[in-house]
C-alpha cells in the first residue's frame, strides 16, 4: 500500500464498523451519530465516537461483542502484558495481521532494522507468543508483543536475553555481559532492544560491578512497549523510570550517543505504531504520526479536541486500516500526550503531528464518554 488517502479510507473503515458492530452502533446511536450522514469532511473526524480500551479488557467479557467478524474467521486473540492480570484480549484475522506487518516495515527506516548485532530485553517470538496461551472460541491467544517480536526484521545475530524460568523469564545477563565485551570499542553496528524497565535494571546491576563500556556511535537503543513507570506485565523494578533519566544514565554506561536513542509506542487494540527520537534539547522522545494514522489529543475532563502546541490530554487512535475484525477504528487509550506540533518535528523537520507520551492517567477510563462506559450494560441487558 503505497498511497494513503486517510479519510476516505477511515470512513470507509468506520461505516463498515458501524454496521457490523452491533456494540458500536449502540454507542453512535446513544450519541445521535450516523457516520454516513456526519463524516463528510476531515474536521469530522473529531466527532467520531470512540470505545474506550477498557472495554477490551478481559474483566469487561466484552471481547467478543466487539468483534466485526463471527470468531471462526479469527486467526488468532491478541493478548496484552498486564501487571494487574487484566489483560486486553483483542481478535484478529490474518488479514489484520498482514497490515500491521506492512506498517512495521513502513517504519523498518525510523526504527533502525539494519543492525548487524542485536541483544533483545524480551523472549524469542515463538517463546513469547505462546506464553500462557490459552483458547478461546477455538482460537488461541497470543501475546501482542510476542506478535510483533515476529515480524521485526532483526538479523540473524540475534539474541534474546529472557528465558523461561520456573514459569516466569530471567534475564541473561551473563550472555548480556559477553555481548557487550564482544563488541567493546568496536564501533560495530549493534543494538539494544527491548523492555525499558529490563534494559534499565540490568545497566543499574552492571554499573555496580563493571567499568562503562564503548559501543559506539554505530550502537543504538530501542525501546517499545511501555514500562516507563517501572512496571510492564510481571515486571516491576520499583520505581518510575525518568526518559530523560533513562537515556542518559544508559547512554553513558554503555557509550551510546543520545540521539541514537528511539522509542516505539503502540497497545493491543491499535493498529499502527508511532516511532520517537530522542531529543536531547527537550530531554524526550519525540514521535512521529505517520499518514497512515490519525491521533487526537482530548481534554482529560472536557473531551474536546486540542491542538495548540503543549496542551495535553488523553490520547485517541484513529485507525483507517487493520481493524477489519474487531471494532478499532476509533480508540481512546488512557495514555496523556503533549503536542509539539501538528504540522513538523521542531526536531528533524518532518512534515507530521508531533506528540510527547506522557504516559497513564489512573482513573483516566472513568473520566471518559458516558456512552461508552453504558455499552456493557446496555448489550449486556
Amino acid at each position: 500500500m503505497k498511497d494513503y488517502n486517510f479519510f476516505k479510507d477511515f470512513r470507509s473503515n468506520i461505516i463498515s464498523q458501524y454496521e457490523d458492530c452491533n456494540a458500536y452502533k449502540l454507542l453512535c446511536s446513544s450519541q445521535f451519530y450516523d457516520p454516513s450522514k456526519d463524516l463528510n469532511m476531515e474536521v469530522d473526524m473529531e466527532r467520531v465516537p470512540f470505545i474506550e480500551t477498557t472495554l477490551f479488557k478481559k474483566s469487561a467479557n466484552m471481547y467478543t461483542i466487539l468483534l466485526r467478524t463471527e470468531p471462526k474467521n479469527l486467526e488468532k486473540w491478541t493478548v496484552s502484558s498486564s501487571t494487574s492480570g487484566d489483560p486486553s484480549i483483542v481478535g484478529r484475522s490474518k488479514k489484520d495481521m498482514l497490515q500491521i506487518k506492512e506498517f512495521i516495515q513502513l517504519e523498518q527506516e525510523r526504527m533502525d532494522t539494519s543492525s548487524e548485532y542485536n541483544c533483545v530485553f524480551y523472549p524469542e517470538p515463538e517463546v513469547m507468543k505462546k506464553y500462557k496461551s490459552t483458547q478461546i472460541l477455538d482460537r488461541p491467544t497470543e501475546s501482542y508483543i510476542g506478535n510483533i517480536l515476529s515480524i521485526f526484521p532483526y538479523s540473524e545475530n540475534t539474541n534474546y536475553l529472557l528465558h523461561p524460568s520456573e514459569g516466569e523469564f530471567s534475564v541473561d545477563m551473563e550472555y548480556f555481559i559477553k555481548f557487550l565485551n564482544e563488541h567493546n570499542h568496536k564501533d560495530d553496528h549493534v543494538s539494544l532492544r527491548g523492555s525499558t524497565p529490563l534494559l534499565y535494571n540490568a545497566t543499574q546491576q552492571l554499573k555496580e560491578r563493571m567499568k562503562p563500556f564503548n559501543l559506539g556511535e554505530s550502537a543504538i537503543v530501542h525501546t517499545g512497549g511501555g514500562g516507563f513507570d517501572g512496571k510492564k506485565g510481571t515486571i516491576n523494578i520499583g520505581t518510575k523510570i525518568e526518559r530523560w533519566r533513562f537515556v542518559e544514565e544508559v547512554s553513558s554506561f554503555f557509550g551510546i550517543p543520545e540521539e541514537n536513542f528511539i522509542d516505539t509506542y503502540s497497545f493491543t487494540e491499535n493498529t499502527f505504531p508511532i516511532t520517537g527520537h530522542y531529543s536531547k534539547e527537550q530531554k524526550d522522545y519525540l514521535f512521529h504520526i505517520p499518514r497512515w494514522g490519525k491521533v487526537i489529543i482530548r481534554d482529560i475532563k472536557t473531551l474536546r479536541p486540542l491542538h495548540k502546541q503543549g496542551d495535553r490530554g488523553l490520547i485517541q487512535m484513529l485507525n483507517a486500516y487493520g481493524t477489519s475484525s474487531f471494532a478499532g477504528a476509533s480508540i481512546m487509550v488512557d495514555d496523556m500526550a503533549e503536542i509539539v506540533s501538528e504540522t513538523r518535528c521542531p526536531e528533524c523537520n518532518a512534515e507530521v503531528m508531533t506528540i510527547k507520551i506522557i504516559g497513564r492517567v489512573k482513573g483516566s477510563e472513568a473520566k471518559g464518554c458516558g456512552a461508552t462506559l453504558d455499552i456493557k450494560e446496555v448489550v449486556k441487558a
